[in-house]
């Protein structure tokens, strides 16, 4: 019993000696943190097991935390051997690497300067009057590219009995006829599309049984009712208002890109400003200099 006590002590011994060496040898390893778990390495690089848990997603299931932790560090092992073989043999071309990397962080910090100026200094202030201002100055700049519309159509089945009636109130005026004839068309689940808004011809057109032609372009002169029978229906349409290509674009049409010209023009005039002051300050304290 003494005996195995004996040899007790020295495994133990010899135990102790080998997990110090173990951890001197370990701590001599780059970027080897005693304090945490190791899971993966690659050369003298180490995957931590708070690596690992940092980067797991919040309620996880136990067996998709097990494949996302294997995916994981598949995933920073082809990463870390794909960075040092890319390191090996694009050596040559190490200095621009190092060049591109620093261009790339001094845009990042130029941008995020640019984005303290603009935030500093928003333009909130882009009024109608703005706007119609700018339009009556450069109307030449706002001209129609393809033809525009506005108007209306419905369907209607060729044996409903009161279609002429809703045709009647279709071109009426008045509004208690007007609401009957919607009110008819939802009861029946006829087609009724009103284009209050500038809609292209081509896609005003692309709701009738009608042949995408040049001779279309006569219709935009017509605003009277006009009528399509096809396949057991009568499609009814009206072109309430049109521009053609070369046309001025009516203010409501421009707005939106007149308030963006204007908002453009507000940030590159902050930055200007904000550039020329950097700049004035630096040359008068001489911490710039001309030569």
């Amino acid at each position: 019993m003494i005996i195995f006590d004996a040899r007790m002590c020295i495994i133990a011994k010899i135990a102790v000696v080998a997990v110090a060496l173990v951890l001197g040898a370990c701590n001599s390893w780059s970027g080897y943190r005693a304090d945490d778990e190791m899971i993966a390495r690659v050369g003298t690089t180490y995957l931590y097991r708070s690596e690992l848990s940092q980067s797991m997603p919040s309620g996880i299931a136990a067996q998709d935390s097990v494949n996302y932790s294997q995916a994981f560090i598949n995933k920073w092992i082809v990463g870390q051997l794909k960075q040092q073989e890319a390191e090996k043999l694009l050596s040559q071309s190490q200095s621009d690497i190092e060049r591109l990397v620093e261009e790339y962080r001094r845009s990042l910090l130029m941008h995020r300067l640019d984005q303290h100026y603009l935030e500093s200094e928003p333009c909130d202030d882009v009024t109608d009057k703005d706007v119609a201002a700018y339009y009556n100055s450069h109307k030449a700049d706002f001209r129609i590219s393809q033809p525009m519309v506005k108007g209306e159509i419905f369907a209607v089945d060729e044996k409903f009995r009161r279609r002429e009636q809703m045709v009647k109130w279709f071109d009426s005026s008045k509004s208690e006829n007007r609401e009957d004839f919607v009110e008819l068309c939802r009861k029946n689940n006829f087609l009724h599309l009103q284009f209050e808004e500038w809609v292209t011809y081509s896609d005003f057109l692309s709701n009738l049984p009608i042949l995408r032609t040049s001779q279309n372009e006569r219709l935009l002169a017509d605003r009277k009712t006009q009528r399509i029978h096809h396949d057991k229906q009568y499609y009814y349409f009206r072109i309430t208002k049109a521009l053609r290509v070369g046309d001025t674009m009516p203010l409501e049409m421009a707005a939106d890109n007149i308030k963006q010209i204007l908002i453009n023009r507000h940030r590159v005039d902050v930055l200007r400003r904000q550039e020329e002051r950097i700049m004035n300050n630096a040359i008068s304290s001489g911490h710039a200099k001309v030569y």
